[in-house]
């Protein structure tokens, strides 16, 4: 008589609390590493955002994704290497033009804040001209050999950053779904079926979140190259406008930071141009805020404000670049969770599998 066969080992279920400590240990592991990982999150954004393209070129290739993911990353090469140049080369001359002519400048918004006379300040009078001179001399004196040595080591980070941002991206766009299968595996296999009927509601969401804030972005460019380019010829009006298109990655601080730059713009440039301009930069704002904005982000990553500032200082404290780039997406997300969440209902006692509610598309809600 043959043996029975020993039963298999089995493992016990994975609780609550040591994946919360393992996932304290990633955040953990992301905070040492936040600055290490911001070209990994740039291209894997990307490769997110085109898995369609890519998914829509493979079934005509054979299931093939290799093919559209190097026509991809070669077109976002060019685009990144042919703008840059193009920013460089409209810039650079005009940028060291204005830096000859920054003392000028600099007397003309001293003299249009405090007034042709100057102003006193206890019990000192101080002219234009003196003001400058102060301002010029205390710029100076703060620029020593450390800071230029920052600023190289800066430079020479991010460019470092960019070539491997590049490099990555061809990675992601060929082995993107695998990537998530892989993240996806590491959960529990009885934690995965809530986050499988998740990510058809969060995917959607996210990646509309993200393809919104690129046309926010290139659309405030765009418009801002326009009013300090061809209409009031702002000296470094290309580089000007990329930084006020980039600054709309920042929730509530950008928009500020951007109008800031174009007031400061607009004072060098005195006189009515000055005003036209402010007035065609909160033009444009307000387009963005209350027509562009809304029709491209939609409604489903929308938090409240509160929620947003929030989220956005603690991430930049936290976490820097990365924390303030992904405030929002992290916010919205979490919104979704929760509502799928508390959506279901509470499971009778020693019932180990509750069927889950169905899920609304487009806000993530039990129907």
């Amino acid at each position: 008589m043959t043996a029975p066969h020993p039963a298999p080992p089995r493992r016990a279920r994975v609780g609550g609390w040591p994946i919360t400590i393992v996932g304290l240990i990633l955040v953990l592991l992301v905070y040492e590493l936040r600055y290490t990982l911001i070209p990994f999150v740039f291209a894997a954004v990307i490769g997110f955002v085109l898995d369609p393209v890519v998914r829509w070129c493979a079934r005509r290739c054979g299931g093939r994704r290799w093919p559209a993911a190097t026509v991809l990353s070669l077109l976002i090469l060019l685009l990144v290497v042919g703008g840059a140049m193009w920013v460089a080369q409209q810039s650079v001359a005009e940028i060291t033009q204005a830096a000859d002519k920054l003392p000028e400048m600099l007397r003309r918004a001293v003299q249009a804040l405090a007034g042709p006379r100057g102003l006193t300040l206890f019990g000192a009078h101080y002219t234009p001209q003196q003001i400058t001179a102060m301002a010029l001399s205390a710029a100076t004196n703060l620029i020593g050999g450390a800071e230029v040595l920052f600023a190289v080591r800066f430079g020479i980070g991010v460019l470092a950053a960019a070539v491997l941002t590049l490099v990555l991206i061809p990675y992601f766009l060929v082995s993107g779904p695998r990537i998530a299968e892989g993240v996806i595996w590491l959960v529990p296999p009885e934690r995965r079926r809530g986050i499988e009927e998740m990510l058809p509601v969060l995917v959607p969401v996210l990646r509309r979140y993200v393809v919104g804030l690129f046309c926010v972005v290139t659309y405030a460019a765009l418009l801002a190259y326009i009013g300090l380019g061809p209409l009031f010829h702002v000296p470094g009006a290309p580089l000007l406008s990329l930084i006020v298109g980039f600054l709309e990655l920042i929730p509530v601080i950008g928009p500020i930071l951007s109008l800031t730059l174009i007031g400061l713009a607009a004072i060098s440039k005195g006189g009515f141009v000055a005003i036209f301009l402010m007035a065609y930069a909160l033009a444009v704002r307000l387009s963005i805020d209350n027509l562009f904005g809304p029709l491209t982000l939609g409604k489903s990553a929308r938090v409240h404000p509160i929620v947003v500032i929030f989220a956005f200082v603690v991430g930049a404290f936290l976490f820097g670049v990365i924390g303030l780039l992904l405030a929002v997406p992290v916010a919205a997300s979490i919104r979704i969770i929760l509502q799928h969440y508390y959506a279901e209902p509470i499971a009778p006692s020693g019932v180990a599998d509750w069927p889950a509610p169905r899920l609304d598309n487009e806000a993530g809600r039990s129907r």
